[in-house]
């Protein structure tokens, strides 16, 4: 893998690529940007996709993709982007992503997640703008994830959630909120002021 040891970039978005994601891609450290999305890629994440410690951008949405998303993942400590939405992900979504200090951009929308809802570190990401989990048959308990400054767009519609609305003020960055499609309790957060606030 020498002769590969400078790559930065690979883009393959739209290509009707078929099979699987080798595990080989984990030998090329380099790498910043890697864009599957929209391709026919399926079976399941390879544990060495953690090897990419200098990844910046990974974009594997529009594929057909399955299994649990690896742990290994939060080893990407540089990443800040990460777009896995439109697959089949099963399993539980993973905590450990907490790790990640760097993440800005999270989606996850339209998978098939188990278990208890969204893990409540996920409050520990502060640099979290973006939070998308729609539709992706999450249950139990919105945990309180207002204590994220940077963040701005919270998308969890189309779930299974029940319980309260967190009690907390939203961030004041806050330009979309949706919670549609799944019965909760409580009001609406009073008392803050939110001057992006586009849609709720």
């Amino acid at each position: 893998m020498r002769s590969y040891s400078s790559i930065s970039t690979r883009d393959f978005m739209w290509n009707n690529l078929t099979g699987t994601i080798p595990k080989e891609i984990g030998h090329i450290t380099s790498l910043r940007l890697l864009l599957l999305n929209g391709n026919k890629l399926s079976g399941s994440l390879p544990d060495e996709l953690g090897n990419l410690t200098n990844m910046n951008r990974l974009q594997l949405d529009e594929n057909q993709l399955s299994g649990s998303v690896p742990e290994s993942l939060a080893n990407m400590i540089n990443v800040r982007h990460l777009h896995m939405n439109n697959n089949s992900f099963t399993g539980q979504v993973p905590s450990k992503l907490s790790n990640l200090s760097n993440l800005m951009h999270l989606q996850l929308d339209n998978n098939n997640f188990s278990g208890n809802g969204i893990p409540s570190t996920y409050e520990n990401l502060p640099r979290l703008v973006k939070l998308s989990l729609r539709n992706c048959s999450l249950q139990g308990a919105i945990p309180d994830l207002n204590s994220i400054p940077s963040r701005k767009y919270l998308d969890l519609s189309w779930n299974q959630f029940t319980g309260s609305i967190p009690s907390n003020n939203l961030s004041t960055n806050m330009t979309t909120v949706d919670l549609s499609h799944y019965k909760l309790n409580g009001s609406i957060p009073r008392g803050g002021i939110y001057p992006y606030l586009q849609r709720l």
